[in-house]
């Protein structure tokens, strides 16, 4: 679970260099065309996206076994975190940062084979309880 941490630390680190990346290599505003520049948008989408794909092979590197599961179930707890930096409610850089050393543990805690059921919907609890807050 600490190493699946550690993935969730250094993921946003990743995307937000893409995207500042990305914006420092797109035209300046005035040469965007009609709609303005709706790509800085898309790239940033885009990394939520490539956090998602990129999470595996960091996950497996770091050991995290089964990697690929906890990649796939990690932004189910993540939603809900960054839909309260979007509302808002905290520091949004902080928020994604904590939001990755918090759900990449908890995916993996989740996803563990060998553990018993009850062990494994209980963390599952308080981010439903997040999502509730996090959308109302």
């Amino acid at each position: 679970m600490v190493f699946a941490g550690l993935a969730g630390i250094i993921l946003p680190f990743i995307v937000l260099a893409g995207v500042f990346a990305a914006v420092a290599l797109l035209p300046e505003p005035e040469q965007c065309g009609h709609f303005g520049c709706l790509q800085v948008i898309g790239h940033a989408w885009v990394g939520g996206l490539a956090a998602i794909v990129l999470a595996w092979p960091l996950l497996h590197l770091l050991r995290v076994r089964p990697a690929w599961t906890v990649a796939l179930a990690a932004p189910v707890f993540l939603m809900p975190v960054w839909r309260l930096a979007e509302t808002g409610v905290g520091d949004p850089i902080t928020l994604i940062v904590l939001s990755g050393a918090i759900a990449y543990p908890f995916a993996a805690l989740v996803t563990t084979p060998r553990l018993p059921l009850p062990w494994r919907v209980l963390p599952v609890i308080p981010f439903a309880a997040l999502y509730l807050i996090a959308w109302v």
